[in-house]
């Protein structure tokens, strides 16, 4: 996944010394702290490379910008170490930073995730990268915490790049068993059509039919082993769409950039990344989790434009595009985990090409009936450097789901499709219940790399799952 060992100790001399300039308390020779200060004055420019007494350094200083939220700056900055590292062919890395110390966890996050490459199908010189380490003396406790975040998000990235023929619904549900062996989380697999279909989840049952392998629905609850005195009644429930490839189904896609829909199970991915964070850290509040796992092939077993099916909560679904399928496999599932006990529940999913068009490829889109829970999702967002724009459940768009012969359709026609798709999933929420909807269509896929996210899958909304746990503690 990232090839660099980032530790809080440094035990052999450095070959290249990182200067954090603004942030860094350590003496200097005067030659670096001359130019650390004209940096400091918008003299000179970073990252600036200077060698003096046989030691290499290179200094640098975080880009504050204002869209640059949630400690983004300094996860950037981890990005242009990293390069600064592996141009210079360095091994050995001391990075020099001291103060605000809140913002080395972010440092560090920035420093795992730009290293990540997905090499597991490459041969040869590709498939292998000099390691180097890289240390933050000092920083014990904000290292270890920046890795466990980073490398949660890792692990979903890795699983969402995987080519298909090596990650379908079943070796998914087995990675998760693996991730999750032997910690406080419990897990679940409810396996195959019929075993679906029996315990009432139609929808992942009817998506994933003509799929090369089985459906299944993967559970996973963690309960805390001490409550935390004065803790409110929080049960909090994170469902993820894992669509494992999408060709459309009947209702198939264009073949451009189709292989693009391995990445179609990010939600569910990123659901696995919070959920391995939470069997290290532990924290105070229950969480449930939901894998809703499927293939969404044409065959003559796929499920057809017309069908009619009755979902999980008694209302009848009639299937108008097949490819508006992650909305039918996350429907049971939001119902099941609020009989399940959950107060609050996230769905997370690659839903909707429109809320690409909505709101662009890096602001994932965020829905739901409680402003205040909005409010507490999309500030998790920000506080982890990830950005939600709240979209309207617009109720009178309800009538765009209308149809003469079900209770409601699975598309809402040409406009508004990111909305109706929120207003669909709204159907099979109690009202009750606590419940925020993100798209994350557009970020989390970047074929072009990102801030320090190399081409292909970004693991989006894993830090903010992991951040919201936290708040609700």
């Amino acid at each position: 996944m990232h090839d660099c060992l980032i530790d809080a100790k440094s035990a052999k001399k450095p070959d290249l010394i990182i200067v954090v300039v603004g942030f860094c308390a350590a003496r200097l020779p005067k030659l670096i702290e001359g130019y650390a200060a004209k940096i400091l004055k918008g003299q000179a420019s970073t990252p600036l490379h200077l060698t003096t007494n046989d030691e290499r350094y290179v200094l640098i200083k975080p880009d504050e910008k204002p869209w640059l939220v949630g400690g983004e700056s300094w996860r950037l900055l981890g990005k242009e170490i990293v390069d600064a590292a592996r141009t210079t062919r360095s091994e050995q890395v001391e990075i020099l930073v001291q103060g605000r110390g809140a913002n080395v966890p972010a440092l560090v996050e920035g420093l795992a995730l730009a290293d990540y490459r997905y090499n597991l199908c490459r041969s040869g010189k590709e498939a292998k990268r000099s390691r180097i380490s890289l240390h933050l003396n000092g920083h014990d406790e904000a290292v270890r915490s920046g890795l466990l975040v980073a490398e949660a998000q890792n692990l979903a990235r890795e699983l969402a790049d995987a080519p298909p023929n090596l990650l379908n619904p079943q070796t998914f549900a087995s990675r998760a068993r693996k991730v999750l062996a032997g910690s406080a989380v419990e897990v679940r697999v409810i396996s195959g059509t019929a075993a679906l279909r029996k315990a009432n989840f139609p929808g992942l049952a009817q998506v994933g039919m003509a799929g090369s392998v089985e459906p299944c629905l993967v559970e996973m609850h963690y309960r805390p082993r001490k409550k935390k005195a004065g803790r409110k009644d929080v049960h909090l429930a994170l469902v993820g769409k894992g669509i494992t490839f999408d060709s459309g189904g009947i209702s198939i896609k264009p073949g451009d950039k189709m292989w693009e829909m391995k990445g179609d199970m990010g939600g569910a991915a990123a659901v696995l990344a919070a959920m391995s964070w939470i069997a290290q850290e532990e924290p105070s509040t229950p969480v449930s989790g939901y894998l809703c796992l499927a293939e969404n092939m044409p065959d003559s077993m796929a499920q057809r434009p017309g069908d009619i099916y009755q979902a999980r909560n008694g209302k009848w679904i009639h299937v108008d595009n097949t490819d508006a399928e992650g909305r039918l496999v996350l429907a049971d599932v939001l119902t099941y985990a609020a009989e399940g006990g959950a107060t609050h529940i996230v769905d997370v999913a690659t839903l909707t090409g429109a809320c690409m068009v909505a709101l662009g490829e890096k602001i994932a889109g965020l829905m739901g009936r409680s402003e205040s829970f909005l409010q507490t999702v999309r500030a998790a967002g920000q506080e982890a450097g990830e950005e939600f724009w709240p979209l309207p459940l617009y109720g009178e768009y309800r009538a765009m789901l209308d149809h003469p012969h079900a209770d409601i359709n699975n598309i809402g026609g040409r406009f508004g499709g990111a909305i109706t798709a929120g207003i669909f999933l709204s159907e099979f929420v109690p009202e009750q219940v606590q419940w925020a909807h993100l798209d994350i269509a557009g970020p989390a896929i970047q074929s072009g790399g990102w801030r320090y996210y190399a081409k292909g899958m970004t693991g989006f909304a894993s830090r903010t799952l992991i951040r919201l746990t936290q708040k609700l503690g």
